[in-house]
């Protein structure tokens, strides 16, 4: 089997192993804290695992982990791309506002300069 990834906000990597290995109650205390962790600020994770723990057929579970595995990647892929359009619209936005002012600034250096060269208002 291989072994696909999915790194959530806190960088636990969750992977098909893992989630059966904490059904099976074979992780590390370390490692089922952090998977405990995980599950506290992840909904779809922690809604997964109760309905995993009502399998008791291995194949069956092993082939729902499969699924849900697909479904979180699917997830946290969009959660990705609609992150990246948003920074890109700022982004665009913080260059129009950059720009406006440098040239207010570009303006007012004129303006000064102006000021200080016009005899009559010496």
């Amino acid at each position: 089997m291989t072994q696909k990834t999915t790194k959530t906000n806190n960088q636990l990597p969750i992977t098909e192993e893992t989630i059966l290995h904490y059904l099976e109650g074979n992780l590390s205390d370390e490692a089922m804290h952090a998977f405990e962790e995980e599950m506290e600020s992840s909904a779809f994770l922690r809604e997964a695992i109760e309905g995993l723990e009502t399998f008791t057929d291995k194949k069956a579970l092993r082939a729902s982990v499969k699924q849900l595995q697909k479904q979180l990647r699917r997830r946290t892929e969009h959660t990705r791309k609609k992150r990246y359009q948003l920074f890109q619209q700022h982004q665009f936005q913080n260059i129009i506002l950059i720009v406006a002012l440098l040239l207010l600034i570009f303006l007012g250096v004129v303006v000064v300069h102006f000021l200080k060269l016009h005899p009559l208002l010496k």
